[in-house]
């Protein structure tokens, strides 16, 4: 079970993080996920993945903006 807490990461972001927090959330490589993004954009889908970024960019918490100690626990795990 994956005990990481779910943040945009903005200190290795691209557009807003997005991609590179999931990334370390689901402890794959960033661009595994910065690929999906991509491909899901080009491929017609019932749901825009745009919209599906950008709400994700909204919710996701910054992880620059945690207290420290928060920040320092989610990089050793």
């Amino acid at each position: 079970m994956n005990n990481n807490r779910l943040f945009r990461n903005t200190n290795s972001k691209v557009i807003g993080g997005v991609a590179s927090g999931l990334a370390d959330y689901l402890q794959i490589d960033v661009v595994i996920v910065r690929v999906l993004f991509v491909m899901g954009f080009f491929i017609p889908a019932p749901f825009p993945i745009v919209l599906f970024y950008i709400v994700l960019w909204i919710v996701m918490p910054d992880i620059a903006k945690q207290p420290k100690e928060l920040q320092e626990s989610h990089r050793t795990s």
